[in-house]
């Protein structure tokens, strides 16, 4: 009977003291890892939101990055740390993807983070150098139907989100256009306005001031909805009903990190994100906020994984 009283004792004591060290969190700086090089847009995003948490939780957020292997090697970093809240991941839609394009991972990507907030999502657009012969998506089919094998489409990368989102345009509408990959976005960006490529499913930030100078032309935006910062294009759904595919970024923390803390670093980006200076600097990169529940990210990347392991099977993408 006293051994039992006693484990009784010790189990409320044990569970007292956590709930005292949720409370006290932070205690300490937190680690923010940006798994790619500097001034990339993740960095960017991670930029805008990590001074803001730091200032709203009373300690600084150090920003490290540990690139290589895609962001893979900090994404590893962050699944095998320590599950206390002190580091947090700075995730992409490239988190994502690698399930469906890499054939191993070092890590289960659903089980070993704990999803915390949705920040961010941006759709692409679908951009044709001008001497290109076609004014919508509709005319881009037809014409890529009429020279199957001519057309080329830029890339920023094998196996990532802009080759990843053309391959499903191309299954979507069964055209035949030839991939070439160039070393980042920005480069293929280049390529198409530069006619080394003629189409693109392009980062909306860096697609936008090539529109507005003539260098690229518009055909539609990939998100569910119009984008505000380019209000004028249609969605590819209203021609394909259902395609989307959009750019989007996140924080997770690794598997087993406390309810509570997530739950206290949920709130807080949510309300940052929301800020109307958050809000317009998101603008600036063609990002709308987000924020919203760990449940929300964490359905967003299942789907996500899910739908673009499909696509690298169906486009024969495979990263040993």
């Amino acid at each position: 009977m006293r051994a039992s009283i006693r484990l009784g004792l010790l189990l409320v004591m044990l569970g007292a003291c956590g709930s005292t060290a949720d409370a006290a969190y932070p205690d300490r700086a937190i680690r923010m890892v940006v798994p790619f090089p500097p001034d990339g847009p993740v960095d960017l995003v991670a930029r805008i939101v990590g001074p803001k948490l730091g200032e709203r939780l009373g300690q600084k957020v150090d920003i490290d990055y540990v690139a290589g292997d895609d962001g893979i090697l900090g994404s590893d970093l962050v699944a095998k740390a320590a599950p206390d809240g002190y580091t947090l991941l700075l995730a992409s839609s490239t988190h994502a993807i690698h399930p469906g394009t890499y054939g191993k991972l070092p890590f289960d990507t659903e089980k070993a983070f704990a999803p915390i907030s949705l920040l961010l999502a941006s759709p692409f657009i679908l951009v044709v150098n001008p001497s290109l012969p076609v004014d919508s998506v509709e005319e881009l089919i037809a014409y890529a139907k009429s020279h199957p094998g001519m057309l080329r489409y830029a890339s920023g990368g094998r196996g990532g989100p802009t080759q990843l989102s053309f391959e499903l345009f191309k299954i979507t509408t069964g055209v035949d256009i030839v991939q070439v990959s160039f070393d980042g976005g920005a480069a293929a960006v280049n390529a198409v306005a530069g006619d080394k490529a003629q189409i693109m499913l392009a980062p909306i930030f860096a697609a936008l001031p090539m529109m507005r100078d003539g260098r690229l032309r518009g055909l539609a935006v990939s998100g569910a909805n119009h984008a505000p910062a380019a209000p004028e294009l249609p969605t590819i759904a209203e021609t394909l009903p259902g395609f989307t595919a959009i750019s989007w970024y996140g924080v997770v923390a690794p598997a087993g990190t406390p309810s509570a803390v997530i739950t206290r670093l949920s709130g807080e980006f949510d309300r940052i994100v929301h800020e109307p200076e958050t809000a317009q600097r998101f603008a600036t990169i063609g990002g709308e906020p987000v924020g919203g529940s760990p449940a929300l990210l964490a359905s967003l990347i299942r789907n996500d994984i899910v739908k673009w392991i499909r696509v690298a099977r169906q486009a024969g993408i495979r990263i040993e």
